[in-house]
């Protein structure tokens, strides 16, 4: 019966996560200028239990959390597991002037691994890849009356990522695994202008584009290990995702909208100006990193990153000149008190990490960095439990101030939970 219980709430959270995974004109994370570049900020693809160590995790898994970064650390999970979480930040964005500051909250994952055998383990799993979300206003004049126009440039939506993983372990020392992943989503952006007729009423004038792209992507892992004592184990591995091309679908259209101060509405319907049809074309990235670690004790882990942007290309095929290769450094630290302790707070997972990334934004020969620093714990659910909750901050920045550029400054928060069962595909034995 419990067996039945936890897959319909699997179902059911399915359906939830997809609804909020459509990405529609929610706050996700807040206002950025800089995902209107591209396909909009790149989402991290790891667990909330990696987000406190820098989002490190290519290189080793404890089996309770799920590792979304290395499908080949999958095969650590002997049991039963389900992931999911949320992630929001609250962040100041400035250009030495000006300032706003804003919130945003997202589901960022949902995934669930199950043993196929012994030393193989397969996953599924859904959570958004990209997200576009910024909005920037400004007013002038129209020459010769003391009416003013506001034009109003928005951009929302993303893309989100379905995929099926499997690991596998050969021998006593490689983990091998891929995955294969499905892209869908909407990219919207609207150019509107408002003429502010000072009665009270307003009109619209609103240019529309939407694209809707979807496509499949695949990344292998591997990670080997080299056991140093009965104590100390040595991790290297990485990853690698080939490059992906998304079929995409565009419609464009012009609408004109009246607001008599109860907000817009359409008053004419809107002319479709054109549909096509084309590709995007993601660029292939690869990751390598080590770790030494100390089963359920400690683990120092070092990362590295790289994807280039210059080789993405738009809807129309072409390469975009604010986008460059970006690449990440990042390092991370992990500790449990006393695995064997009946002590609540040794069970306690203890993390730390720093990461740096050179973005793919270049904007007025100015290359867009972010660097920040992350803290959290994982602890257990109940006394003795192998289930967690899990919780990462961060706090940190990107961009810079002066050449025409913003500067956010931004606090993360993510919450997740890591559930065990350990009594799933176990045979019940009869005396």
């Amino acid at each position: 019966m419990l067996k039945k219980i936890s897959l319909t709430a699997f179902i059911i959270s399915i359906i939830f996560i997809n609804e909020s995974f459509a990405q529609k004109d929610a706050r996700l994370y807040g206002n950025s200028p800089y995902s209107a570049l591209g396909i909009g900020d790149i989402l991290p693809g790891n667990s909330i239990a990696n987000d406190a160590m820098g989002g490190t995790g290519l290189t080793f898994g404890n089996g309770i959390y799920i590792n979304n970064i290395n499908p080949a650390m999958l095969a650590k999970n002997r049991y039963v597991a389900f992931n999911t979480g949320l992630r929001g930040q609250y962040k100041t964005i400035t250009d030495g002037k000006n300032s706003q500051t804003d919130f945003g909250m997202n589901l960022s994952h949902l995934v669930f691994a199950f043993p196929i055998k012994t030393k193989w383990t397969t996953s599924i799993g859904l959570q958004p890849a990209t997200i576009i979300e910024h909005e920037a206003r400004f007013q002038e004049i129209i020459a010769g009356t003391t009416n003013s126009v506001e034009h109003i440039y928005k951009g929302s939506g993303g893309l989100s990522k379905a995929n099926i993983g499997n690991g596998v372990l050969l021998g006593k020392s490689l983990y091998v695994g891929a995955e294969i992943g499905y892209y869908f989503g909407t990219i919207k952006k609207d150019t509107t202008s408002r003429l502010l007729l000072n009665n009270g009423e307003d009109f619209y004038l609103r240019y529309s584009d939407r694209v809707s792209a979807n496509g499949f992507e695949m990344k292998t892992g591997f990670v080997w290990q080299q056991k140093l004592s009965d104590k100390w184990n040595l991790n290297v591995g990485g990853t690698y995702e080939l490059q992906s091309k998304l079929k995409a679908d565009r419609i464009r259209s012009f609408s004109t909208l009246y607001d008599s101060g109860t907000g817009p509405t359409v008053i004419k319907k809107p002319d479709t100006l054109g549909i096509f049809s084309g590709n995007i074309t993601l660029p292939s990235q690869f990751a390598l990193g080590v770790s030494l670690e100390s089963p359920y004790k400690w683990v120092f882990s070092a990362e590295y990153s790289k994807q280039d942007w210059t080789k993405y290309r738009n809807f129309n095929g072409k390469a975009e000149s604010n986008l460059a290769a970006s690449d990440k450094l990042a390092i991370g630290f992990e500790y449990l008190p006393k695995a064997t302790s009946t002590k609540y707070l040794n069970q306690v997972f203890y993390r730390l990490g720093y990461q740096q990334t050179k973005t793919p934004y270049f904007i007025n020969g100015t290359s867009i960095k972010d660097q920040s620093f992350s803290f959290g714990f994982s602890t257990p659910l109940a006394y003795r439990s192998v289930s967690y909750i899990d919780v990462a901050l961060s706090f940190g920045n990107r961009g810079v101030i002066g050449n025409g550029l913003v500067k956010e400054n931004y606090f993360k928060v993510s919450l997740g939970f890591s559930l065990v069962d350990t009594r799933w595909f176990i045979k019940p034995k009869i005396d």
